[in-house]
């Protein structure tokens, strides 16, 4: 176990990440190819229909099980995947029902809705017990949770504690950031157009997709990664989720209190890294969450990250990185 560290170690070490000027071609020429050489895609059939997955195997190593943020989808990650295996880590990855290419719960693609957040984490459940375990192997099973995706594996990681051996919760979103409106008020709206029969209907908040969303607006300090997965998402409608519904949205008010209040469940290490300059979600509730289980939770914030702080430019990018790599690296 000594040797291995030392060499995943060796391996995060001397890794560069890519500036904003080679980005573009970097991942055209070299990132896309090598992994579609090795990716391994499916489907798996879960309540009310079925969630695609992506599995990126290397030999003898540890995984890293990738649950992504809210309109967000398998190809957003791509990099980082690339990042991964570089370190030594074999990566696996799904879309989350009501994105990317998995089920839709509503008529309108662009609106991303759910029953309940529950359903989420028994798809995860799902995957873990008829791909995922079996695709690690022998090895670790670590997770990294990106928001959304935050929110849904501290809920998992409280249900089923066993599975994983250490948690990355990337701004976890425990606690929308509304502004000026309080929480309880979004609640209470949201669980009224439900009332009337709109749980599916767009929260009057959001918008459709826009193919021209400014890079000033986005959640990446990066504009050549912004410019990429944007180029993407014109290309292909499975990408262009970009609002909730009114019944998501109550769901995801309920689950990220559900998540802090049930902390001290989490059994494991965790890494919960906040992003200095989040404006999506509530920086409080990562750290009520993290104050409820202090002997297995570490806080690290940088300062000058945007909420997808795995999608920042290559100097933030670089420490943020070494961060999440000698986490898992560590044996302890």
């Amino acid at each position: 176990m000594e040797d291995q560290t030392e060499r995943k170690t060796e391996k995060t070490s001397g890794l560069a990440c890519f500036g904003e000027e080679e980005y573009e071609a970097r991942m055209r020429d070299t990132v896309e190819p090598a992994l579609a050489e090795i990716r391994q895609s499916g489907r798996l059939a879960v309540k009310g229909g079925e969630v695609y997955y992506e599995l990126f195997p290397l030999e003898g190593a540890d995984t890293v099980v990738i649950s992504h943020g809210f309109s967000e989808s398998t190809e957003k990650f791509t990099e980082f995947i690339y990042y991964l295996r570089q370190a030594g880590y074999q990566a696996a990855v799904w879309d989350h029902r009501g994105h990317g290419r998995s089920l839709r719960e509503g008529k309108d693609k662009n609106i991303v809705h759910v029953e309940d957040f529950e359903d989420y984490v028994e798809d995860m459940r799902r995957l873990m017990e008829e791909r995922l375990k079996d695709f690690a192997g022998s090895g670790n099973l670590y997770l990294f949770a990106h928001s959304m995706g935050g929110c849904i594996g501290a809920l998992y990681l409280e249900t089923y504690p066993e599975d994983f051996k250490k948690a990355v919760l990337n701004a976890p979103m425990f606690a929308i950031e509304l502004g000026a409106c309080p929480l309880f008020a979004a609640g209470a709206l949201c669980k009224v157009q439900k009332l009337l029969g709109h749980k599916k209907e767009r929260l009057f908040t959001q918008g459709e997709f826009d193919p021209e969303e400014p890079f000033e607006t986005s959640c990446t300090d990066s504009r050549a990664r912004h410019l990429y997965y944007l180029a993407k998402r014109r290309e292909n409608p499975d990408l262009q989720t970009s609002s909730a519904s009114y019944g998501w949205a109550d769901s995801a008010i309920r689950a990220g209190k559900r998540a802090v209040r049930n902390a001290s469940r989490i059994r494991i290490p965790v890494l919960l890294v906040q992003a200095g300059r989040d404006d999506q979600v509530k920086a409080a509730a990562q750290e009520k969450f993290a104050a409820a289980i202090p002997q297995n939770c570490r806080l690290a914030r940088f300062a000058e990250a945007k909420h997808e702080c795995y999608r920042s430019s290559a100097p933030i990018l670089s420490d943020y990185r070494k961060t999440v790599l000698d986490f898992y690296n560590s044996c302890n």
